[in-house]
Order: structure tokens, then C-alpha cells, then sequence
């Protein structure tokens, strides 16, 4: 912590040297209990890296499309004919993981591991942003660790989803448009930043809120260069879109766009928010506080202006679907706007009495360990996490304490679902013809073909764009061997034909949740 120790002492005259050594202590402390917390996500992210089955329902879906990109495919196709398949997301994550499938195969954690290094690129670019803004390389690092401690990033970062992916190229957009700001600022952070921002739309639509912020930026800075670059970025994304949708003969449209139009409940929007804001209370109003405070004293930010949307964007948390990973960039901008203010708010009590100086070196460190403790999250058993999880007074379900009550997403998969996973896989190969499966990763470990994408398919049957008549024919006559269901996210009359001709055959629990494998009724 010698840099730690550096930037503390600097230009500290009015500080009482007992007061700056409980300051050092506190910010020690509170990088240490952070480093805790990521040492618990690397554990939690090694642990998903060997587990070859689905641990979130669909990532199997995901590394079947970045398989048919690998094979020269596209992945936006006719669901309505067999193999009844078709992805809903951009292709960019997938394309990214293409290299590691060509040379390893279609293995889960290629994916996997992909996302985990993106959220560490995403915090090295919150960091970075913090450091650049104020030159205070102790908050840079604290408002980087603080978002890899957030329980959405641990519970989403290291899943075969595209979505931390897209969080990764969003830091990078934001902090470099920052440097707009710089004295002499150059066009390589402007053409960066746009190149990041066309990244994170092609690698989730969810990015649109962070494009609209970085071209608000960029027009409260100059709104001619604004309305050419978006002019110019619009052709780009436009270009790419139409060739897609011409390359697969418009389901492209159909599976990016008309199927993402779901059902929306203001209930759990409200929710979520509610969760989002009790689980980073700390890091959010002091954001909140900055913005107020360039709003009437000075001008905004880029990342005042990325915090405003992001939240706001948060509002899409009521779509049929969607869950707390729609505001995995709401922190992500938090961590960032609020490392800014509490950096700067360093840089402002050097200069005041001892009394205001004492009271930043001390709150600045305590709101860290304050956030921390809100996002807290840890394993209860084994000899290392045990002693600490008593010490801290926590237990929970399934060896895992998480502060933001049960969730299906943080335990570390065990041997009996290692196990589970293998029986399915080995009944899936058993199995007579193809398997009618909700998961995909069953169906790469037990060599079968994979066959329909469950949630794609209800949310475009509820959209009166999918029309099952083919698969229930198929499931009339018991053409699949094997039906595998978790969740059962099929349309009713999908779920209808399979229960009147297939049977219970075997119930198995892997990772908290009851599979249910039926087969052919004689």
C-alpha cells in the first residue's frame, strides 16, 4: 500500500498524524476487504470454468450460437422448422469466443471465461477512469474492486452471457469520450469511443442507453461534431444491420428486434430498482449527489451523463425476462461517477482546516467499507471461508451467504451436480433419435444435436411470431427420444402435445433445481 500511503499523506499539513494513520489504516482496510471479495469471485468463476452443463438456464443456447458462427452460420433462423432454433441476441460476444471453439471445441467455460476476463477489463476501465479524472490512484482502485464486489457482477460475470461483454465495451466508450474533456483533448478518443459504443449495441441491444449517453455528451460539448458522428456511426450500424438481415433473409429483424417486444411489468421494475438501490446505496447517492452538484455548479460530465441514463435505463428490468443483469451498467457507472466525487472531494479537503480534512480521510474509506458490507457475499463452508463467514456472523443455504437474499446464481456447483449433469448427459445419449431438451448443455456433452432455444420460442409465440404446427406434429408422433425440462419455457401448446405423449421417466436435482426428463408414452 505504498501508493496508498503516498496520496494519503500528500499535501496533508492541517491532518494530526494520529488522524492520518487511522485514515491509512481505514483505506488498507477497506482494500482488503474488497480484495476479499474478489478473491471470492475468482473462486466462484474457477468453479463454473469445470463445470460443463448449463449453471444459468441458456447459456448452452449461447455456445450453440457461437458454434454455428464457428461453422460459417448464422444463428437467425426459421424456428419454426427443425431444428426449431434461433437466437435474440448480437453476435459480437459470440464471435469473440469463435477462436477458442476452433481450437478447444465447444466447450462451456470458452464463453465463460471470456465474460470473466470482461469484467475485469471493465473494472481496469473504471479504475483507469477514476485515476484519469482526479489522479488519485487509491479511489481508482476501490471504485474498480467496488464493481467486481457488486453481487451482480459476481453472480453475472463469469456466466456464457453476452452481457458482461457489453458492460466491458460500454466502460471503454465512456472513459475514453471522457478524455474529450482533457486539455488538449484528440480525435483517437473520440474514434475509440465510438468504435467501443458500436461494440456494445453488436453485442447487446441493452447498449442503446450508453450510445444515446455518449451522444448526449458529445453534444453538450459541440452539437455539430455530434450530429456528424452520429450521422456517421448511424450509417455504420445501419450498414451492418441490413447486411445481416439480407444474409439471413430477414430473421435477423425478426430475432434482434420483433421478439425482443415483450410483456412488461412496472412490479418488478420497481422491484429491482429497490434491490439495485439497497444493495449499492452507498455508491449510488454519492453519484446521485455529484450529478445534482454539476447540474447547478458546474457542467456535466461524460459520466454524469452515463450514470443519468444507465439508471434510467434500469426501467427495462420490467420486460418478461429480464432480471438484475440490466443493471449490472447502472453500477458499473455508479462505481465509476462516484469514485470521481469522492476523489475529488479529496483533492478539496487538502486545502481546508483540520477538521474538514480529518472528516474526508476518514468518511472516504468508510463509505468504502460501508458498500462493501451492503454487497456482501461469501461461502460459509470449508476451512478457509468457515472462520470467516463465523466471524462475521452469516450462514446460508447451500454453503453460500449472499446480502441480497436467496438467488439461484452464486453457489459453486458441487460433485452430486457434477454428477447429476453427467446422469442426464448419459440418459440424453441413450436416447433414440434427437432430445427435446431446455437446456443445450446437455446435449454438447452427450453428442446429440441441439434441438429448439426455449425462452426465444415463447417470448416469439407470444409476439404471434412463431407458430408451433411443426414441432407438435414432431412431438405427436414421439420423434424425440428424450424430453429434458427445468423450467418449462415452452409455448402452452408445446407443453400440451409433450405432456399427452410423454411420461415421467426420472426426477434429478443439479444445482438447486428439479429436472424433470420424460419419455415416449407406449
Amino acid at each position: 500500500m505504498s501508493v496508498a500511503l503516498r496520496d494519503w499523506k500528500s499535501g496533508r499539513p492541517h491532518l494530526h498524524p494520529r488522524w492520518r494513520w487511522v485514515s491509512a489504516a481505514l483505506f488498507v482496510f477497506a482494500a482488503l476487504a474488497l480484495l476479499g471479495q474478489f478473491l471470492v469471485y475468482v473462486h466462484y468463476s474457477a468453479s463454473l470454468l469445470r463445470f460443463p452443463f448449463d449453471y444459468d438456464q441458456g447459456e448452452g443456447f449461447e455456445l450453440y450460437d457461437a458454434v454455428l458462427h464457428a461453422q460459417g452460420q448464422w444463428p437467425y433462423q426459421d424456428s419454426q422448422v427443425f431444428p426449431f432454433y434461433s437466437s435474440i441476441y448480437p453476435p459480437l460476444f459470440h464471435l469473440l469466443v469463435v477462436p477458442l471453439i476452433w481450437i478447444f471445441g465447444a466447450q462451456m467455460w470458452t464463453g465463460r471465461l471470456v465474460s470473466f476476463i470482461a469484467s475485469l477489463i471493465a473494472a481496469g476501465a473504471i479504475g483507469w477512469g477514476v485515476q484519469r479524472a482526479s489522479g488519485n490512484k487509491v479511489i481508482a482502485l476501490l471504485s474498480g474492486l467496488t464493481f467486481l464486489a457488486s453481487n451482480y457482477t459476481f453472480h453475472i460475470g463469469p456466466l456464457f452471457r453476452q452481457h458482461m461483454t457489453m458492460v466491458m465495451f460500454e466502460a471503454l466508450a465512456i472513459v475514453a469520450l471522457a478524455q474529450l474533456d482533457d486539455p488538449e483533448p484528440n480525435d483517437k478518443a473520440l474514434w475509440s469511443g465510438l468504435v467501443f459504443v458500436l461494440c456494445a449495441g453488436y453485442t447487446k441491444q441493452l447498449a442503446l442507453a450508453t450510445a444515446l449517453a455518449a451522444f448526449g455528451f458529445l453534444f453538450l460539448r459541440g452539437p455539430r461534431r455530434a450530429v456528424l458522428t452520429g450521422v456517421g456511426l448511424t450509417l455504420v450500424a445501419g450498414g451492418i444491420f441490413l447486411w445481416i438481415n439480407l444474409a439471413t433473409e430477414g430473421w435477423w429483424y425478426t430475432s434482434i428486434i420483433r421478439a425482443n417486444i415483450n410483456a412488461y411489468d412496472a412490479g418488478q421494475a420497481v422491484s429491482l430498482y429497490q434491490q439495485w438501490a439497497s444493495l449499492h446505496l452507498v455508491i449510488a447517492t454519492v453519484a446521485a449527489a455529484r450529478l445534482v452538484y454539476e447540474i447547478y455548479f458546474t457542467r456535466l460530465s461524460a459520466y454524469a451523463v452515463w450514470f443519468a441514463f444507465a439508471a434510467a435505463n434500469g426501467a427495462l428490468s420490467g420486460k418478461f425476462g429480464a432480471g438484475e443483469a440490466y443493471f449490472v451498467t447502472a453500477t458499473a457507472a455508479a462505481c465509476v461517477f462516484s469514485g470521481v466525487a469522492l476523489a475529488r472531494l479529496w483533492e478539496w479537503s487538502r486545502n481546508k482546516s483540520g477538521r474538514w480534512a480529518t472528516a474526508a480521510a476518514l468518511a472516504i474509506p468508510l463509505l468504502y467499507l460501508a458498500q462493501t458490507y451492503l454487497t456482501l457475499h461469501l461461502y460459509t463452508e470449508g476451512p478457509i471461508y468457515e472462520p470467516v463467514a463465523r466471524a462475521l456472523g452469516v450462514s446460508g443455504a447451500r454453503g453460500y451467504y449472499d446480502s441480497q437474499g436467496y438467488t439461484q446464481l452464486g453457489p459453486r456447483p458441487t460433485r452430486a451436480d457434477h454428477a447429476a449433469g453427467t446422469q442426464i448427459a448419459e440418459l440424453a445419449r441413450a436416447a433414440p433419435g434427437p432430445v427435446f431438451s431446455e437446456e443445450a448443455g446437455f446435449m454438447f456433452v452427450a453428442g446429440k444435436p441441439v434441438v429448439t432455444n426455449a425462452f426465444p420460442q415463447l417470448v416469439m409465440y407470444q409476439a404471434g411470431l412463431f407458430d408451433p404446427a411443426q414441432e407438435i406434429e414432431m412431438i405427436n408422433r414421439k420423434a424425440f427420444g428424450l424430453v429434458i425440462f427445468r423450467a418449462q419455457f415452452y409455448p402452452p401448446p408445446v407443453l400440451q402435445a409433450i405432456g399427452a405423449n410423454y411420461q415421467p421417466k426420472r426426477e434429478i436435482w443439479m444445482n438447486g433445481f428439479l429436472y424433470r426428463l420424460l419419455e415416449p408414452r407406449p
